[in-house]
């Protein structure tokens, strides 16, 4: 069976609210030793799959940085100090979309990228959301509202308009789990 590394030395190379940069040094089981393994600290973050009476999911698209491109994505942001994943996660699709979500259930919980990553995505559903207002962005959002039933979200999977790999694996692990199907395969 697989033994943990232990863990020689820990330095901080960079320490912000939202993202913290370790260096470790660390010893494998085989007695190898790795001078510098860099883990990133980032806080739990939620995602909310919402889909309204028309049997459509409400998502958002925007651009993203890191890959040069908009993604389709579920609304979805990182939790507030202390927050508890269901609230935040019904705080930020309303913040994102201007709608409510009610009777929302979990999904469960993915890991980013456990090699490297420590935090967690933690993953709701609602068939029962509900437009309420306009949405509230931060002033570094800028994201369009998109419509889709489950098998066009499906489709855009496959035409690679949604690439989050969580966000992908959140949604075919509530297909698996019976939340609701994707007709017209």
């Amino acid at each position: 069976m697989p033994a943990p590394w232990k863990v020689l030395s820990s330095k901080y190379l960079l320490d912000r609210w939202w993202l913290k940069v370790r260096e470790d040094r660390v010893l494998l089981p085989s007695g190898h030793e790795i001078p510098e393994f860099h883990v990133l600290e980032y806080p739990d973050w939620t995602m909310l799959l919402g889909l309204d009476d028309q049997n459509r999911f409400v998502l958002v698209e925007q651009y993203r940085h890191g890959v040069g491109r908009l993604s389709l994505e579920f609304p979805s942001g990182m939790l507030e100090k202390g927050e508890e994943p269901q609230h935040g996660a019904i705080r930020e699709f309303e913040e994102e979309t201007g709608h409510t979500a009610g009777n929302v259930i979990e999904i469960g919980t993915l890991l980013e990228d456990a090699s490297r990553h420590t935090n967690k995505a933690h993953a709701f559903f609602s068939r029962a959301v509900v437009k309420a207002g306009n949405p509230k962005l931060d002033e570094t959002e800028d994201l369009s509202i998109v419509c889709l039933t489950p098998s066009q979200v499906h489709f855009a999977i496959l035409e690679g308009r949604m690439v989050h790999g969580l966000h992908i694996g959140t949604f075919y692990r509530a297909v698996f789990q019976g939340l609701f199907s994707i007709e017209g395969k």
